[in-house]
């Protein structure tokens, strides 16, 4: 059986996609995943399950193959759309702890506790299992029940939202610009591949 996005999950991926693709972009995109039910409002801001695996799988597949080549790239910045909105949501407490953090911690450590904090996250709002490790001087990301590939077949790694946030929350904890900052996806379910992991390099 699919997993579920909650409610307040799914509508900050939608709503960053709207403010990104354009309404008429957004409105085929949510045509082609099944989900009309959005097209008039965004879906509440609760806990409660709401888009499956693979509507958000289709949705994002939709917006890849409206913009072709770009596709991939603005699936990226629709995922640093989603943290910026995230990091607005916890104001001056996510703050707070990038300052700690950069007093406290080397650069990878704080990267590592970073991504360590977005995989508790992702757990609740999407019921997925991320794991985050250590690897000499990589850290990495695995997701072997990834919500955005579900139903898609890839020849690729194809799961650029995600890619796009943990780009953007690596640049927040470092202080950095985005551009600077490099997340690779290299294995994909998408591609046949039990996980999708990822690693990131700055």
């Amino acid at each position: 059986m699919s997993g579920q996005l909650t409610n307040r999950y799914a509508r900050q991926i939608l709503d960053a996609a709207r403010s990104l693709i354009g309404p008429e972009a957004y409105r085929d995109a949510l045509r082609q995943a099944g989900l009309t039910r959005y097209e008039e409002a965004l879906p509440p801001l609760s806990p409660e399950p709401g888009i499956t695996f693979e509507e958000i799988s289709a949705f994002c597949q939709a917006i890849r193959e409206r913009f072709g080549p770009d596709g991939r790239w603005m699936l990226r910045r629709i995922g640093h759309e989603v943290l910026q909105r995230d990091l607005q949501a916890y104001g001056w407490v996510a703050n707070l702890v990038r300052l700690v953090s950069g007093i406290l911690q080397a650069p990878r450590e704080r990267v590592y506790n970073a991504w360590q904090r977005a995989a508790a996250v992702v757990r609740t709002e999407t019921g997925s299992s991320p794991q985050v490790w250590r690897e000499g001087d990589w850290v990495y990301w695995e997701n072997p029940s990834c919500p955005y590939c579900v139903g898609v077949s890839c020849a690729e790694p194809c799961c650029d939202l995600p890619a796009g946030v943990l780009e953007a929350l690596t640049a927040w904890v470092l202080e950095r610009p985005v551009g600077a900052i490099r997340v690779i996806e290299e294995s994909c379910r998408g591609r046949g591949e039990p996980a999708c992991r990822y690693r990131v390099e700055w």
